[in-house]
């Protein structure tokens, strides 16, 4: 019965999202990070000098290394730098959801308020990390992304869906409920459940997708309901 459920809410993501024209692939900038790394002599320097040709993406990247969750004393001023302290899963999770980001981005303003927003998926993504060392749990660079990407199906409704999601915003705050109660009763599913299904079509890994779908009710998934567990907890302690 659950299962069936489930299907009948990735139909819903998916006959809507496939009105939608625009819908990225897989964000270039990662491809080709991916593809340098397969090399395992490929150093620092090679995969900076790769984020540096995207100024947005570099921004970014110092942006996290340089923010009060790291604290580290000296302020980082290069890519490579920042590359040799966090490693390459790491820098390969914030140029993920930096592109990911960019391509959803608004030249006008918004009532959602974007720079808050990534400022606390950074802040989600980092507490994961330290939560993640803290219980013992091995899926730390996964965790780290998850925090990072939870709730990107907010970007993709407020990017597709704005007039209706700016209303299901104002609804939650004035009735006190949680988002994505709020997003179930006007669309059918959940900005959790539209991020899983966005990377489900990029062939994500299984914990990823399903971290970040049940990232607000982690009892809901059996095989990743620790990592949903942690991202949870972390995005809670964030707020």
């Amino acid at each position: 019965m659950a299962d069936k459920t489930q299907e009948e809410i990735q139909e819903r993501v998916k006959k809507l999202l496939s009105k939608i024209q625009g819908l990225p692939t897989l964000p270039s900038m990662l491809i080709k990070i991916n593809q340098l790394l397969l090399n395992p002599r490929t150093s620092a320097k090679e995969v900076a000098q790769l984020i540096t040709s995207d100024p947005a993406i570099a921004s970014k990247v110092l942006r996290v290394v340089n923010s009060s969750f790291y604290g580290f004393p000296n302020r980082i001023t290069t890519v490579t730098h920042a590359i040799v302290i966090l490693g390459f899963n790491s820098i390969k999770s914030i140029v993920l959801s930096s592109s990911i980001f960019d391509v959803f981005k608004k030249e006008t303003k918004s009532a959602f308020d974007r720079e808050a927003f990534w400022k606390h998926c950074v802040a989600c993504g980092a507490t994961a990390k330290v939560v993640a060392n803290r219980v013992g749990e091995k899926s730390v660079e996964e965790l780290f992304l998850a925090g990072l990407l939870h709730d990107i199906g907010k970007i993709v409704l407020d990017h597709f869906l704005h007039p209706a999601f700016l209303e299901i915003l104002h609804d939650a705050q004035k009735r006190n409920v949680m988002l994505c109660e709020a997003e179930r009763k006007r669309f059918g599913f959940t900005h959790g459940e539209i991020g899983a299904w966005m990377f489900a079509q990029w062939n994500l890994s299984k914990s990823l997708i399903d971290t970040v779908r049940c990232h607000h009710h982690p009892s809901t998934t059996r095989k990743h309901r620790k990592m949903a567990a942690i991202v949870h907890l972390s995005d809670i302690l964030v707020r």
